[in-house]
């Protein structure tokens, strides 16, 4: 058996080569084999097998998001009206409290952008173009700095003078936001922004470039970047799309909930794994994880690394035992809270 290793090369996505590596990054499943069948490899193929689990669930195994359609929508709508428009071109704001998975969400639909490009320019990388660009805010970040990003993104080697303004900078920003065809401009963490100087130049990149303003962030309505002033006008201009935990006492809510779990319990990649255990505890984990996807996600990458980091274990099934431990763990060192009582979890077949 071989399983080719997964190597990235590049830290960060806020690079074209970091970002374009994000996009590649999506590691098949491994071959299913049997507990016995695992244990005959080699010492080295183990290894290898083991780490083709792990970036299949952290990198690869994703689920459907009510989320995901409605900005996919959005953004194709606006992708092919703001290049007609001549100025006040509107964006798109993902907005959720911490811990919601909304760079991931951003990331997906970033991927998708770029492979429709692809899939339209089959050359387009040797051409020049740049569907998507990428850049991430940090504490007090001025608009000056998000300027800053977009130049050294798309064009690295440049030289900046040390004392050019802000309005030469923006000159250079939209410019090459032009050459390279670029259609889609995200801001991750958008909340650090603060103050009407990065908001007016948000606003100015939407009047004078046709890329799709993107903003990423924790409540980016209610915060001071985009609250009032110049940032009230952008966050009027952009469409914005809320992640929210699921309500399971809602016929729609339960649904979704049980098909998000069921879609992790039927892609675990464990020796021998019969599909059934995470599904019969949905209620259980729903109580975890108060009803975030994120927090589900991590559970389950903690699951599977539990097991796979054991050492004396003679199984790779998800029994009660190994659940709830994670269950438990995951109380004392992350923001999740709950109650469960041992009853509400069933022993795995």
């Amino acid at each position: 058996m071989i399983v080719e290793p997964l190597v990235l090369h590049h830290a960060r996505k806020t690079t074209l080569l970091g970002l374009r590596e994000a996009f590649s990054a999506l590691p098949p499943p491994p071959p299913a084999l049997s507990f016995a069948e695992y244990v005959a490899l080699p010492g080295d193929d183990r290894d290898a097998y083991d780490q083709a689990r792990d970036d299949f669930l952290r990198l690869t195994l994703r689920v459907p998001t009510p989320e995901q359609d409605i900005c996919a929508r959005i953004l194709a709508k606006l992708i092919s009206s703001n290049p007609r428009r001549k100025n006040s071109r509107r964006g798109l704001m993902i907005s959720a409290p911490m811990f919601y998975g909304k760079t991931e969400l951003a990331l997906l639909l970033s991927r998708s952008i770029e492979h429709a490009h692809a899939a339209r320019n089959p050359d387009y990388a040797d051409h020049g173009h740049v569907p998507v660009v990428w850049t991430e805010m940090t504490d007090h970040s001025t608009g000056k700095a998000l300027l800053a990003q977009i130049v050294e993104f798309l064009a690295p080697t440049i030289s900046l003078p040390q004392q050019i303004t802000t309005d030469r900078l923006r000159k250079l920003a939209v410019d090459l936001l032009h050459t390279h065809r670029t259609k889609l401009l995200v801001i991750d963490e958008a909340h650090k922004l603060g103050g009407a100087e990065p908001s007016s130049i948000i606003k100015a990149l939407q009047n004078e470039s046709s890329a799709t303003v993107v903003l990423v962030g924790i409540d980016l309505g209610g915060g001071k970047a985009f609250g009032s002033g110049d940032g009230l006008q952008v966050t009027m201009r952009c469409d914005t799309v809320a992640l929210r935990k699921v309500d399971i006492t809602t016929d729609e809510g339960s649904a979704l909930w049980r098909r998000w779990v069921a879609i992790f319990d039927r892609n675990l990649p464990l020796c021998g794994h019969a599909p059934g255990a995470l599904t019969r505890n949905a209620t259980a984990l729903h109580k975890a994880a108060g009803g975030q996807l994120a927090v589900l996600a991590m559970i389950v990458e903690r699951l599977v690394a539990a097991i796979l980091d054991d050492p004396a274990r003679r199984d790779e099934l998800v029994t009660r035992e190994r659940l709830f431990t994670i269950l438990d763990g995951l109380r004392h060192t992350t923001p999740v809270r709950h109650k469960i009582a041992l009853d509400d979890l069933v022993e795995a077949a």
